[in-house]
């Protein structure tokens, strides 16, 4: 049995309420603290209200819940049957402030309880039936002196979780149930005083610790303060909607801040269960972003090499059993293709097809499949398998002029998604599955003139495009899992302007932006949210791995190609339009969970690469690298340019 090889041996996650990143920045010792540990520029929570995150934290999902109120027991799996079930005898304890055991002794048909000011909603574990059904699990919900007894024993177990109550998570005002009408900052400062209390009395950051040595400490938010109007200019500074305070702590951690690529709480679980070795429950997190950079590890771009590939048309380029293939058209408009792998490229190979126009390539279980365009610029399929080579039966996909596509495996590779673009701008959609392709298209409703690329991220789809005479970039979200699918009905704190879907594509699309901070001009002692949309000069291409999607396009009039990263797992696809207007609530989503609340990273130049004047791009992974192919110039050679995660 090989074991792990740990960033750290014990994790304590601190879990606080409803605040905003920047509200909790604005607070000296908050902003003290960011500064002795790595400080997550970029970090999200799942959902709202509260419960949601709180159980998204522990079971990979939101398990239909999106209100406050108690659900019925959650049927579904949780990290704690990962932990009970690991070879290397992990344990695991919940903390919860203010929790009096000995009034809910267990029974077989216990029911969890409020004790206020602790909360059974800021319980995660209380509301799965694994645990609240096993007096051993039970037993291991324990009261804040527990976690004291456990640190001067020197019995922490290798997960633990923290909740502070209802007057120090920062949700209520002292000794009361009531908000103020500003959280910012009466309840951050309440927050902070009470936690500079905490860790003074554990002696933490610092060398005399009573933690155990290679302790990793999360402090972070459930969500933001979701009932503040998000008005770019208007009095607070805080950043993205849902984007919150999340700091890493411990003796093995360098200080500084972190601003490569996107999390949530997805990635906080995922990069639990690689730790200590576990498995994943096969939901959001099986697929999510983890802090690779707690391995000492970063995405690095290598320098451009050239292939033996010329071609004066389009290329195509996915992964497929091990080895990257890539298609492309000779002068006379006849198919080829070469493989890459580890001992580089092959010698020139037929297709037995003759296409003129644009070329994609996805992997769909075991096949390999190619869409292109015919003469009169319809669309067809052939299929690949290493057994029989390339099909020259050719499938008809759509008739009639088509002027871009793009096409992707989702889905796990269950299904291809294929969108192309009519000579009105129009946009539609095609489905593989079971050997066979959709008879009538889906209309996208979302218009483009220009080229767009599709990317997938677990159970999400995305398709990336410019609006028609614009550069921004924009994204459409496509979910294909049951577990993102919420559908309630009318109640407390959820309706359905929570519900979302499954297999449509989203009625908005959101920018293709970072969220951040920039001076205002008008009051220039005043930093506001800024949100940074990105804009494309030319081709976009995408392509996943390690639960992060790479996207590269040129510039605006600038032919260096420029890259961006989205992270953010478990984004779900609104039933219906989004609207912030309160006016339209009864018709419309509020947003929540969606694209609307999930930024992407900063944007960097590739350096050595550029794309002039509309020259081929196409891009995959192979193995533990992304791959990159362009043309510097749109009639000549094909450089390919691969990053990988490096040792810093």
């Amino acid at each position: 049995m090989n074991t792990p090889q740990r960033a750290f041996d014990h994790v304590l996650i601190i879990m606080f309420e409803n605040q905003y990143r920047s509200y909790m920045m604005e607070n000296a010792y908050f902003r003290g603290l960011a500064a002795q540990g790595i400080n997550m520029h970029n970090y999200f929570g799942v959902m709202h209200p509260s419960q949601t995150n709180y159980i998204a934290s522990i079971a990979g999902e939101l398990c239909n819940v999106t209100d406050d109120e108690r659900p019925p027991l959650l049927k579904q799996r949780t990290i704690v049957d990962l932990i009970e079930e690991s070879p290397y005898g992990l344990r695991w304890k919940a903390y919860m402030e203010s929790y009096i055991p000995q009034n809910t002794p267990w029974t077989q048909g216990l029911v969890p309880q409020d004790q206020y000011p602790y909360v059974i909603k800021h319980n995660p574990f209380s509301s799965f039936a694994n645990v609240v059904k096993s007096k051993r699990r039970w037993n291991r919900i324990v009261d804040e002196s527990e976690l004291w007894k456990d640190l001067l024993n020197g019995t922490l177990p290798e997960y633990s979780w923290f909740t502070p109550n209802m007057w120090n998570d920062g949700h209520y005002i002292n000794g009361t149930q009531e908000e103020p009408p500003e959280r910012a900052p009466g309840l951050v400062d309440q927050m902070a005083e009470w936690l500079e209390t905490f860790f003074r009395a554990m002696r933490f950051p610092g060398p005399d610790s009573h933690l155990p040595p290679r302790t990793l400490v999360v402090v972070t938010t459930d969500e933001s303060d979701y009932l503040a109007n998000y008005d770019v200019g208007n009095k607070y500074t805080y950043d993205g909607p849902n984007q919150i305070y999340t700091v890493l702590l411990g003796d093995m951690i360098a200080p500084g801040g972190f601003e490569e690529g996107c999390y949530n709480h997805y990635s906080l679980l995922r990069t639990i269960e690689k730790n200590f070795g576990l498995s994943h429950l096969g939901k959001n997190d099986a697929q999510s972003n983890w802090f690779q950079f707690l391995w000492g590890k970063q995405f690095q771009w290598g320098a451009p090499s050239m292939t033996p590939v010329e071609t004066h048309g389009d290329i195509a380029l996915a992964e497929y059993q091990g080895a990257l293939y890539l298609v492309y058209g000779d002068p006379g408009g006849e198919l080829c293709f070469r493989t890459f792998d580890s001992r580089g490229w092959s010698t020139e190979q037929k297709v037995g097809q003759v296409a003129k126009g644009r070329l994609a390539l996805a992997k769909c279980n075991e096949e390999l499949m190619l869409v292109s365009q015919a003469q009169d610029g319809s669309l067809y399929s052939v299929s690949y398998t290493l057994q029989t080579g390339w099909s020259q039966t050719q499938r008809s996909i759509q008739t009639g002029p088509v002027e871009n596509l793009a096409l992707a495996g989702f889905d796990f590779y269950r299904r291809l998604m294929l969108v192309y673009q009519d000579p009105k701008n129009r946009l539609y959609s095609h489905i593989y599955a079971k050997g066979k392709w959709t008879t009538q298209p889906t209309p996208v409703n979302q218009q483009t003139d220009a080229p767009f690329t599709l990317a997938v991220l677990g159970p999400s789809l995305y398709l990336i495009y410019r609006s028609v005479g614009g550069n921004d970039l924009n994204a459409l979200s496509y979910n294909s899992a049951d577990f993102n699918v919420v559908n309630i009905k009318q109640g407390k704190w959820g309706g359905p302007y929570d519900n979302t879907i499954k297999d449509r594509w989203s009625q908005t699309a959101f920018p293709v932006a970072r969220f951040s901070h920039a001076r205002n001009k008008q009051a220039k002692n005043r930093v506001d949210p800024l949100t940074k949309v990105y804009e494309a000069g030319g081709t976009p291409v995408a392509t996943t791995m390690d639960g992060v999607i790479h996207l590269a396009h040129p510039g605006v009039s600038n032919p260096l190609v420029l890259t961006e990263e989205f992270s953010v797992s478990g984004v779900m696809t609104a039933a219906k339009p989004v609207s912030y207007k309160q006016s339209d609530a009864k018709k419309t989503s509020n947003g929540y969970g969606t694209l609307i609340e999930a930024g992407w990273s900063g944007q960097r130049p590739i350096n050595g690469v550029y794309n002039h004047s509309g020259g081929a791009m196409a891009m995959s992974h192979l193995e533990s690298e992304v791959v990159l192919l362009f043309q510097p110039d749109p009639s000549g050679q094909i450089y390919m340019c691969t990053g990988k995660m490096v040792t810093r």
